[in-house]
């Protein structure tokens, strides 16, 4: 009975195996199922080698051998390719490929956290660095509770103030933002109303000519291509419709928008994470009196440089010599491929280098760090990044990686002087205040309850970034001109009763501030518009990709 048991366990077993196999397989990214293919089939010849040879199957041929080496190296490198063009150190599908750029990244952060102890002379134990973090969050939650007004502060000296005022001679950014967004929202193709990305960019004005869908894979990106204006039936469609920018209407030119998708799947995500700062040569600056290499984030130059391999034929052949202005526009990851992109047409097409900004156009919307110094700052004159807020993807990279480290060690250092430890008793009852309670708790008490004061962050903040190497090689940067839209603290309490919590994203707050443009030909006051009628940001600063915000 015990063996009939073990007999039926045994083929249950059988059975879940390949019931689960058969699943993982089905639900395998297709672009990994030849890499799990050649691994099998090479760990299976170099398992059966053995008994081949015994049974006299095995030859001695150097062409047999050959194979037997490729199989050997395939089944312990992790399924690389046969074939030499897969090898190249570009292909993210090739998993081992990717784990190298991976360990690159770590590597490149853990050196910067032993250069941080080896200056401070002191290391620190992972028990202390994760107590630092659970204070610094702490500090930061009774900061946003008491509403510090030295916040509001921080951004406004992180760049020119840009309020809405006619006074203010950047107010002629935004002119356009509102449907740049729209634009590079659509290129994920998951438009709210549920209808064919075509239907929405023709009710917008626009003819779609290329639509790229292709399947998810590491390195590649999905993107449109649709053009507006040059004949007198597009223009009237343009005008007739409510969604045409100002920017049209007023110069009904012809432009083409390229409009590249930003991470929506996990092979997006897998491109974002070889976030290494590598150098490139190109055949030619992209700017005037720039060099013709440059560091960039490897996964969006990757990318970027496969869709200008396919774009370029059209935008040179066609689209440049037809008159039209090329415009491209995208969100997170392709926010930057955008700038990238564009990069690679200015040194591939002449006329884009000559023109400056008359003939090519970037807008950026949460765009992470792609580009070292000299270069974001070289192509602030046809790149605009809007960023909003707080928003992580514009901060993602190992320059503020570097301060955030050097702020937990000075939150470990308050943290020793005043004995505080994970066990203690006061610290517990610190950490187990509401954000009701903060909140009730007089302004003048602030300093007593938290580890820090703000004025005393502030410092801690200005001091960390002082000691960071703008022109570090591994430090990479928002590109181009920066407008980062921000809320006011010190205005929120007031508008806290009108907004509960209410979610604002980019379109709203553009089209909030365009709005007024178009209204009055200028931008109102805050004070002036009622507080439950104000989705909007504030205020906003414009600099470059080394404020101290980003």
């Amino acid at each position: 009975q015990r063996r009939i048991t073990t007999d039926k366990i045994g083929v249950t077993r059988i059975a879940l195996t390949v019931l689960i196999l058969r699943e993982a397989w089905r639900f395998c990214p297709h672009w990994l199922k030849p890499r799990i293919i050649q691994f099998v089939k090479g760990l299976i010849h170099v398992l059966t080698a053995p008994f081949r040879r015994l049974v006299g199957c095995a030859t001695t041929t150097a062409d047999d051998n050959e194979a037997e080496n490729e199989a050997t190296s395939s089944a312990t490198s992790d399924s690389k390719s046969s074939n030499r063009q897969e090898l190249q150190q570009d292909d993210i599908t090739d998993l081992s490929n990717f784990i190298t750029k991976v360990k690159q990244v770590l590597r490149v952060a853990k050196s910067k956290i032993e250069a941080e102890e080896h200056s401070s002379g002191e290391a620190y134990k992972t028990s202390e660095m994760q107590l630092s973090l659970l204070a610094y969050l702490q500090l930061l939650w009774q900061i946003k509770a008491k509403r510090a007004n030295s916040r509001d502060e921080l951004y406004r000296g992180a760049g020119e103030r840009l309020v809405p005022s006619s006074s203010n001679h950047h107010h002629d950014l935004l002119v356009g933002a509102d449907e740049m967004f729209e634009l590079a929202d659509l290129a994920y193709n998951e438009h709210v109303s549920g209808e064919d990305l075509k239907v929405v960019l023709k009710g917008m004005g626009y003819d779609l000519i290329k639509h790229d869908t292709t399947t998810p894979v590491p390195g590649y990106l999905g993107h449109y291509v649709a053009i507006v204006g040059g004949d007198d039936d597009g223009s009237v469609a343009a005008e007739d419709n409510s969604f045409s920018s100002s920017l049209l209407k007023k110069e009904k030119e012809k432009i083409a928008v390229i409009g590249i998708k930003g991470t929506s799947t996990l092979e997006d995500l897998l491109t974002d994470m070889c976030a290494n700062s590598v150098e490139y040569t190109l055949e030619h600056p992209f700017y005037e009196g720039g060099s013709n290499t440059l560091r960039c984030h490897e996964g969006v130059y990757i990318s970027s440089q496969r869709l200008v391999a396919d774009l370029l034929p059209l935008v040179k052949n066609l689209l440049i010599p037809s008159g039209y202005k090329i415009v491209v526009v995208g969100h997170s990851l392709g926010a930057g491929c955008a700038t990238i992109v564009s990069l690679l047409l200015r040194t591939s097409i002449p006329s884009l280098r000559a023109d400056s900004d008359k003939k090519l156009k970037v807008w950026a919307f949460a765009s992470p760090p792609v580009l070292d110094l000299d270069s974001s700052r070289g192509c602030s004159s046809f790149v605009t990044t809007v960023v909003n807020n707080c928003d992580v993807v514009p901060r993602f990279n190992i320059g503020p990686f570097v301060v955030t480290v050097r702020l937990l060690r000075a939150m470990h250092k308050r943290l020793k002087e005043r004995n505080l430890g994970m066990t203690d008793l006061l610290l517990k009852d610190w950490l187990k205040k509401s954000h009701k309670d903060l909140e009730e708790e007089e302004c003048d008490d602030e300093k007593d309850e938290m580890l820090m004061s703000m004025e005393e962050y502030v410092l801690a903040i200005n001091d960390a970034i002082s000691r960071s190497d703008d022109h570090d090689p591994d430090h990479l940067y928002v590109p181009g001109k920066v407008l980062v839209l921000y809320d006011l603290w010190e205005k929120e309490q007031v508008f806290e009763e009108g907004r509960k919590e209410s979610t604002k994203d980019y379109a709203t707050i553009l089209k909030e501030w365009v709005k007024h443009l178009k209204e009055e030909d200028t931008l109102r006051s805050i004070d002036e518009v009622d507080a439950k009628n104000v989705p909007m940001a504030e205020e906003a600063i414009v600099s470059d990709g080394t404020c101290k915000d980003l």
